[in-house]
């Protein structure tokens, strides 16, 4: 068989296959997904009568959530850059002192009860949604960090957690993926005195 034969029917061969390379290449995009990160141990377990993204009011408290205010807004796309609406979600954090309010949480001290530490959101036709929050305290040995469950139709499509970009805390991450930066966003202060973060999550 001469060895062009031979190459056309190679090529033939691998056709197929060379196009379904192709067309998942086109359908996974030019963004990568965003990571996900453990769960940790303290995913709220007891019924909270406020479930909404004002976490610094608490239904039936008068007070504001102590720590710095932070207005966290994003999106939520897909990999082709198309935005995701009617996305559910949940967050949960520390208070200034770095505690849970958990059961399971043993750091001492009183829990702040004008903070709300769980939250949910529903992302709006653009793919958008905000959260108002404080800055979560640090504690040993991780940095500050945010929690997130991302539903889509009531399934649970990602778990992960957001950190703040903090030089002083060089690699210390302890994250579960080698991808930490598409985990971490830049804090902002605003004129108010309040803080600005703003997050891209990708499905």
């Amino acid at each position: 068989m001469k060895i062009q034969n031979l190459f056309i029917i190679i090529l033939l061969v691998l056709l197929p296959f060379l196009y379904l390379a192709e067309q998942e290449s086109a359908a996974q995009g030019p963004y990568p997904k965003t990571p996900a990160d453990y769960e940790g141990p303290f995913y709220p377990v007891t019924i909270q009568q406020d479930v909404d993204n004002d976490l610094v009011h608490v239904k039936g408290q008068t007070g504001t959530a102590q720590g710095d205010i932070l207005n966290l807004s994003g999106v939520v796309i897909n990999t082709r850059g198309e935005v995701q609406k009617d996305i559910i979600i949940e967050i949960w954090q520390t208070d200034p002192q770095g505690r849970y309010k958990h059961p399971g949480d043993s750091t001492p001290g009183e829990r702040d009860p004008n903070f709300q530490y769980w939250g949910a959101a529903i992302t709006a036709a653009d793919g958008t949604f905000f959260f108002k929050t404080i800055i979560p305290g640090a504690y040993e040995p991780r940095p500050a960090h945010i929690h997130y469950k991302v539903l889509q139709a009531g399934k649970v499509v990602l778990t992960s957690q957001m950190y703040f970009r903090d030089p002083s805390q060089g690699p210390k991450r302890f994250s579960m993926s080698s991808q930490v930066e598409l985990q971490t966003v830049e804090l902002k202060a605003a004129k108010n005195g309040e803080f600005e973060a703003y997050f891209r999550i990708v499905l």
